[in-house]
């Protein structure tokens, strides 16, 4: 139903807070979901629904589709919307809210397949040079001097989006003169691992921190003056790599954050690295995950299905 509000605040803002306060979740988890539910809060506010219908969930979830998003990321959003309804649902009474919520709007909508992973795209060496030497080459605001060194971190290290948000500029360290950044852990108290920096890439974050003029704790931070937190979102990801890509044309591509570790892997297989270098790299738990980006490079040079054409049709020596 469409509401008379001003939408300067919506019925589902101090729901959220109350569902996210009863739910028992790690830290990541809770940012995960009210990142989400404030994007969903906001289309709503945006388009003036109070409460809402089935349909408009629906018509939610199409427009993120449209936007370019992940399948995971759909997964993420229809998961997270269906807990909200239903602990609404489940708890109208308790809460004493309105009874629109008695009914789950969202017990129709059935949640999205998870494309595999392993499919993912990477860029090709001469499209990484590309975007590595235009984000250097076209650095003017104090974002551009921020996205540089995050993309070459990415590209060259391995690092994923969620370790680059939680790096610090404390964990920057010299360890028998090689620079590095310790790496943090899934939901670990401290740093347990790190990442050389090669002397560009070392450059590129001094440039960057050099021009900052603020006492945030972490090494990547936002920019934006209506930003309320002291660390990057996930969606800030999405955004900037959106961003990133279309200005250096290759938004044709469909690279996202976790297509930069992606290629890191692939490039040091190229280049004659080993599994197990690569394993170190990418810092897998198991040598069995490394070994897709192996036979997935296998599969694109082995010209297999050439030979069996070549030897059906009589052709070169098989004639």
């Amino acid at each position: 139903m469409i509401g008379d509000l001003t939408m300067e605040n919506h019925p589902l803002e101090d729901l959220t807070k109350q569902y996210l306060a009863e739910k028992d979740i790690k830290r990541e988890s809770w940012d995960l979901y009210n990142t989400i539910l404030k994007q969903y809060t906001s289309y709503l506010k945006t388009h003036k629904i109070t409460y809402a219908k089935t349909s408009d969930v629906f018509r939610y979830l199409k427009w993120k589709r449209q936007q370019g998003y992940s399948s995971q990321w759909i997964y993420h959003q229809i998961s997270t919307i269906k807990g909200l309804y239903q602990y609404l649902s489940m708890n109208q009474r308790r809460l004493n809210i309105e009874e629109v919520y008695a009914k789950d709007i969202t017990v129709t909508i059935k949640n999205e397949k998870i494309k595999p992973l392993s499919r993912k795209e990477v860029l090709t060496v001469r499209q990484a040079k590309h975007l590595i030497l235009h984000l250097k080459n076209n650095r003017q605001y104090i974002w551009h001097y921020r996205d540089y060194p995050m993309i070459y971190l990415m590209l060259t290290t391995g690092l994923r989006s969620i370790e680059i948000r939680r790096a610090k500029i404390k964990d920057l360290r010299m360890i028998n003169n090689n620079r590095i950044l310790y790496v943090w852990g899934k939901g670990r108290g401290s740093a347990d691992d790190f990442v050389k920096l090669s002397d560009g890439l070392y450059q590129a974050i001094i440039d960057y921190l050099n021009k900052r003029q603020d006492k945030n704790p972490y090494l990547f931070i936002s920019h934006s003056k209506r930003s309320s937190v002291p660390y990057l979102s996930r969606t800030f990801f999405l955004r900037m790599m959106r961003r990133v890509l279309k200005e250096a044309g290759l938004d044709h591509t469909n690279i996202t954050p976790h297509s930069l570790r992606h290629t890191a892997a692939t490039m040091n297989l190229l280049r004659g690295g080993s599994l197990r270098s690569t394993k170190q790299l990418m810092r897998h738990s198991n040598l069995s995950t490394t070994m897709i980006y192996a036979h997935e490079l296998d599969m694109i040079h082995d010209d297999s299905e050439k030979r069996i054409e070549d030897y059906i049709l009589g052709k070169g020596k098989n004639k």
